[in-house]
């Protein structure tokens, strides 16, 4: 038979007290060990706050100063190519319009110098007509003071009054040196109209052909010029125009020598114009009809 101890009321109530207290202490410790939020620490986590490495947000602020600073290079760098371009496309225009002034200027002194030339070549004609005025003005005072009081007997109308053989030939002999020279003139004029460029005559036998300038950019040189135009001449199937002597100063080209016609004469000036390059010839070739 079993025992069974039986405890006395008071010895009861203090156990349970000390039940109680047990349980109390025991409460504490886990409140004690619990955070707000009843988040519980478990072993091996690091407690919950702030990170445990401070250079953390120093390491991401300067990433991102880098990133910036990066981007602001590519950007200067852009910029730069742009400027770049912006004053490679003034520098083309600024050379465009020089060049392009040049060649107005050009242009500009050698219309101006064939103004010049048919001004001089209007001048020296209206001296010329005005030359042959007045000998011929001269020429009558000088008939008329020669003449006596009394005139001779006039001619028959169907005859015509005789004069000196001397008188008679003379002027014949002028008559036929005018209408050859017009011949001349009207044959360079012909020619000039037909191979398009523009001829003046000068007060000493020259004549001055003139052309529209068709090349750009600087002028060949003299020594250019000169073997430019001997070939041309080289290429004749008149031995004349061959043996022509070419000399050529500040771009103009000169011819002297002698051809059996005006045809081969017209014909040596054309081939110096067609020249690359020329645009104005002087010649005094002597030729035979």
């Amino acid at each position: 038979m079993s025992r069974i101890r039986w405890f006395s009321g008071p010895t009861v109530l203090a156990l349970a007290l000390a039940g109680t207290a047990c349980r109390s202490e025991s409460e504490r410790a886990e409140g004690a060990v619990r955070e707000p939020g009843d988040q519980t620490i478990r072993r091996g986590e690091p407690p919950p706050g702030p990170d445990q490495t401070p250079g953390k947000d120093l390491r991401e602020q300067a990433g991102r100063v880098g990133e910036k600073a990066e981007q602001l290079a590519q950007e200067g760098k852009e910029l730069g190519k742009e400027a770049r371009e912006q004053a490679g496309r003034a520098g083309d225009k600024a050379e465009q319009l020089a060049r392009e002034g040049q060649q107005l200027g050009q242009e500009t002194r050698e219309k101006a110098e064939q103004l010049a030339e048919r001004g001089r070549q209007a001048g020296r004609d209206v001296g010329d007509q005005m030359n042959r005025v007045g000998e011929q003005t001269g020429a009558l005072k000088d008939d008329q003071g020669a003449r006596p009081q009394s005139a001779p007997p006039a001619a028959p109308k169907d005859k015509a009054a005789p004069q000196p053989p001397q008188q008679g030939q003379a002027e014949g002999a002028k008559k036929q040196e005018g209408n050859a020279a017009a011949m001349t003139r009207d044959e360079w004029t012909q020619a000039a109209k037909d191979n398009d460029y523009q001829v003046t005559f000068g007060r000493d036998g020259s004549v001055i052909a003139t052309k529209e300038a068709k090349r750009t950019g600087a002028r060949p040189s003299d020594e250019t010029l000169r073997n430019a135009v001997g070939g041309k001449l080289a290429e004749s199937d008149h031995d004349a125009v061959k043996k022509l002597h070419v000399t050529v100063r500040d771009g103009v080209v000169t011819l002297q020598g002698t051809v059996a016609s005006v045809k081969e004469a017209t014909e040596a000036v054309k081939e110096a114009l067609d020249a690359d390059g020329v645009t104005k010839v002087i010649s005094y070739i002597r030729h035979g009809s």
